[in-house]
């Protein structure tokens, strides 16, 4: 038996200019973790962002289940998702992945690159993002059920993993080729993606479940000395949901000299409410649009 939930949005960012505009020019980049299920309103023509929603839950259930359960009622409550817009795109986060240098990927062998590193889940679809201005392919597992469901609500083919665009993302930030390294954090709940470079080369990405903000101190120190990097010299960049009197910002200060927060993602038009939230907060959603 379903549980019903009071389903609000965490946010919701919209103003005068989503009634006028025509919303079957625009793109919807939709962004689904484990408890999260978030979305933006993207017109592509003017590279405009016009509404924003992102949805939280809270479940005694886990899983898959559990977040195909809630979004289902986030559809029954969201009337927006049923418009005709001209495309939707479905980002994952979370879940099992793997980069491959797209010299030796074969895209017959996507589940033996995946299962090298984790073991098999029959209710898995392997899907791939080929990155060809990073020379990688991002190898990825979804959910078949929760990934049947939104292709069906959505009427969509368009899938992608979020590093895909975090990937692409990191390329326009002005630390990207930073002499003694970079390491780009993203915080979601309970875990976080690090990625570090070194002179704008990918050294490593890797996706991280964290409790406190000393597990994120440790797995940041671990990765840059595990790169030859040194903590102390090395840039570090965080955005993500976390805030300056979080625990995990207050840990990473401690310890860590360069630390800077996240830019929002330049070349983009964003709406006047969306600018008053920190740039870093829906990097990884506004990131969407470099992949559509």
């Amino acid at each position: 038996m379903s549980v019903t939930y009071n389903i609000h949005p965490a946010f919701a960012v919209d103003d005068a200019s989503l009634l006028e505009t025509d919303l079957t020019t625009c793109q919807l980049l939709v962004l689904i973790g484990r408890g999260i299920f978030s979305y933006v309103v993207y017109e592509p023509a003017s590279k405009r962002f016009v509404a924003l929603k992102s949805y939280t839950f809270l479940s005694q259930k886990s899983g898959a289940v559990a977040d195909l359960e809630m979004i289902e009622q986030v559809f029954d409550a969201d009337k927006l998702l049923f418009t005709s817009f001209r495309a939707v795109y479905l980002a994952f986060d979370g879940g099992d992945s793997t980069l491959v240098p797209e010299k030796h990927y074969n895209a017959s062998l996507k589940k033996d690159y995946l299962q090298l590193i984790y073991p098999e889940k029959t209710q898995e679809v392997i899907l791939a993002d080929i990155l060809p201005d990073q020379h990688l392919v991002n190898i990825y597992g979804v959910d078949k059920d929760l990934l049947g469901y939104l292709r069906k609500e959505f009427s969509t083919d368009n899938t992608l993993h979020v590093n895909s665009a975090l990937l692409k993302s990191y390329t326009f930030d002005n630390g990207f080729r930073d002499i003694n390294g970079v390491a780009f954090i993203d915080i979601q709940q309970h875990k976080f993606t690090l990625t570090v470079y070194k002179l704008g080369q990918l050294l490593s990405q890797q996706e991280i479940l964290c409790q406190t903000g000393l597990d994120v101190v440790y797995h940041l120190v671990n990765a840059l000395r595990q790169t030859g990097l040194d903590e102390q010299y090395a840039k570090v960049k965080v955005g993500g949901a976390v805030t300056a009197d979080s625990q995990i910002y207050k840990e990473l200060h401690r310890f860590i000299p360069k630390l800077e927060w996240m830019e929002r993602l330049p070349g983009f038009g964003y709406i006047p409410k969306m600018q008053e939230i920190p740039g870093y907060y829906f990097n990884n959603l506004y990131a969407l649009a470099l992949c559509v």
